[in-house]
């Protein structure tokens, strides 16, 4: 008899998309976004995640087993961590499936305890930290692995007052956008130049090139 997962978690919603930020932008994915988050960020991009449905494991799994072996997730937020254990146990009970993981974080949550178990489930966690403390412990975390690059410290900024005090942290940036185009756009280009002369990665935002900033439905 196959044992019942009867926890749950809180869904906001699940997708199939391309990936739009990060290392593996341009990438197919499906996003599964948990609800809820410890931090009220005005800038945040996300706001409606705070709606969601709890479903059990059970329902999860098998929806998420009719997927190809070798297909990606990305689980999202909000923030995802603040659901962590059931999510691993959500993970742990699909690991007959050759599943790619990835986990996009504020960082808040991640610590020497935990860091291990995460490692074992996502092949790559982009970390996005709202402030410098948060920044500068995930760095500490990150420079501790033989295999940095599975951890990628993600800095929004406009290179004049959002970010600047993280950028000594940051493996890849990601220009601030804003609601005039002009000035979105020259935000992107100094970041591009920031970025060649520091040699970090340049995260653009493919979904709001292709759809702007109205959610896509």
């Amino acid at each position: 008899m196959k044992k019942s997962l009867n926890k749950k978690l809180k869904i906001n919603e699940i997708f199939d998309s391309i990936q739009g930020e990060g290392k593996y932008q341009g990438y197919p994915v499906t996003f599964i976004r948990l609800s809820g988050c410890d931090r009220h960020c005005v800038w945040c991009d996300s706001k409606y995640h705070t709606k969601g449905e709890y479903h059990s494991l059970d329902y999860l799994k098998n929806k998420l087993s009719k997927y190809e072996n070798n297909h990606c997730f990305v689980i999202t937020g909000g923030e995802p961590l603040i659901q962590y254990i059931n999510l691993v146990s959500l993970i742990r009970s699909l690991r007959y499936k050759k599943f790619i993981w990835m986990l996009e974080t504020n960082g808040d949550y991640i610590n020497e305890e935990n860091k291990k178990k995460l490692l074992k489930y996502f092949s790559y966690i982009s970390i996005s930290p709202k402030e410098e403390k948060v920044a500068y412990k995930v760095w500490k975390l990150r420079n501790k692995l033989k295999n940095k690059n599975r951890i990628d410290i993600k800095i929004v900024t406009d290179l004049e007052s959002i970010g600047l005090l993280m950028l000594k942290y940051a493996t890849s940036l990601m220009p601030l956008t804003v609601s005039n185009k002009e000035k979105s756009l020259e935000i992107s280009q100094k970041v591009w130049n920031y970025c060649v002369k520091h040699n970090l990665h340049f995260s653009s935002r493919l979904h709001i090139l292709i759809w702007g900033n109205k959610r896509k439905k």
